[in-house]
C-alpha cells in the first residue's frame, strides 16, 4: 500500500510503499477515505518530533481518519467489517501507526465511531481531534450566557469548532481573525464581534473594547510572552483555556483565574455526539482544501501556510 511516512529520524515524511497491514489482536483496519492534518501531523512528518518521542520506523503521519472496515481482530466487537467510520489513533509511543496510507491499521486504543450518511468523508474524518479539542476547552472554561468569550486562534479547525460551541452555550463570543473573509467566516459561525489580529495589537484593541476585562479566553495560537499578554485581559473569577501548554495555572490561580491546559482525548461517545450535530446542522465544518494521498507534502505545506477551517488527505 501506499503510505506518507518517516523512514528515519534524519528525514522528512515521504509517500512510500509498504506492506498492507492487517488487524491486530483488539485492532481494525480502516480502508482510507479521507483524513485530515492536524498540528501534532505537521511537526512529525517534519521528523522534529523523532527526537522528541520514541519512533518505530517506518511511521506513518496521521491521526485523525474516515473509511471503511475491512478487517477486525480478535475481541474487537464495537465495529464490523464494511462498517463506515470515522476515528482517531492516538498517539502512543513508540509513534508507527498513522492514517496517511491506503490502509489504516490500529490497535485496541483506536477510537472509532459510525459515520452518519449525511457526512461526507471529508467532513467526517476533519471531526475527530479539532472537534474533541474544542470540545474538551468548551469544558474547561464552562461559558454561561451572556459572558464575553475571546477565542484565539478562531478561524483554524479547533477555533472554528470552538466558537460554534461557545455561541451554543449562549456566550457573546469575541474572535481573532483578519478583516475580511476571515471576519466574514467567523461571524458565519457565531461570532459576535471580531479582531483584527492583522491590523496591529489585537491585546491592545480587545483591551479599549473591554476595558473591565473579559469572562473567558479560549487561546488555540499563543504560547510565552503572547500568551502572558492577552491571559491580562481575562477578568478575577475568569477562565482560560490553553490547547499549547502555555497556561502557568498557579500563577493564574494567584489572580482568581481558573485555567486549564487542555489535552484532548476523543472518544467513541463524544465523536458519535460532534457527528450527530454536524447531521443535524448544528455545527459546521469547514474543509478549505483536499489533497490526494499522493500530494500529502502539499497538505501539510497548506497547513502550515495558515488555513481557514481544515485541511484534509483523500484517497486517490
Amino acid at each position: 500500500m501506499k503510505a506518507y511516512a518517516l523512514t528515519s529520524a534524519d528525514q522528512p515524511a515521504a509517500l512510500v510503499d509498504l506492506p498492507d497491514p492487517v488487524a491486530p489482536d483488539g485492532g481494525v483496519v480502516v480502508r482510507m477515505h479521507a483524513a485530515s492534518v492536524n498540528g501534532f501531523d505537521v511537526y512529525q512528518a517534519s521528523g522534529f518530533l523523532a527526537s522528541m518521542m520514541p519512533h518505530d520506523f517506518p511511521t506513518i503521519v496521521g491521526r485523525d481518519v474516515a473509511g471503511v472496515v475491512t478487517a477486525v481482530g480478535e475481541g474487537r466487537s464495537d465495529v464490523a467489517v464494511g462498517d463506515e467510520v470515522l476515528g482517531f489513533l492516538p498517539s502512543t509511543p513508540p509513534l508507527k501507526l498513522g492514517s496517511f496510507a491506503e490502509l489504516v491499521a490500529g490497535g485496541p486504543d483506536m477510537v472509532l465511531t459510525a459515520k452518519p450518511a449525511e457526512l461526507t468523508w471529508e467532513v467526517a474524518a476533519a471531526l475527530p481531534l479539532a472537534g474533541s479539542t474544542a470540545h474538551d476547552a468548551i469544558h474547561a472554561v464552562d461559558p454561561a450566557e451572556g459572558e464575553t468569550v475571546v477565542v484565539a486562534g478562531a478561524t483554524g479547525g479547533v477555533g472554528s469548532f470552538a466558537v460554534q460551541l461557545a455561541a451554543h452555550h449562549g456566550a457573546v463570543v469575541i474572535a481573532t481573525a483578519k478583516a475580511g473573509d476571515e471576519d466574514a467566516y467567523v461571524r458565519s459561525l457565531g461570532a459576535h464581534e471580531t479582531v483584527d489580529y492583522g491590523a496591529g495589537d489585537a491585546v491592545a484593541a480587545l483591551r479599549a473594547r473591554f476595558p473591565d476585562g473579559i469572562d473567558v479566553l479560549i487561546d488555540l495560537v499563543n504560547r510565552d510572552e503572547a500568551f502572558a499578554a492577552i491571559a491580562t485581559l481575562v477578568k478575577k473569577g475568569g477562565r482560560i483555556a490553553s490547547t499549547l501548554g502555555a497556561a502557568d495555572v498557579d500563577a493564574l490561580a494567584a489572580r482568581g483565574i481558573r485555567a486549564t491546559n487542555v489535552g484532548a482525548k476523543p472518544t467513541p461517545e463524544r465523536l458519535a455526539d460532534l457527528a450527530e450535530h454536524v447531521a443535524e446542522g448544528s455545527i459546521q465544518v469547514e474543509v478549505q482544501q483536499a489533497f490526494p494521498l499522493a500530494e500529502a507534502a502539499a497538505a501539510i505545506a497548506a497547513f502550515g501556510a495558515g488555513k481557514r477551517g481544515k485541511i484534509v488527505v483523500v484517497a486517490a
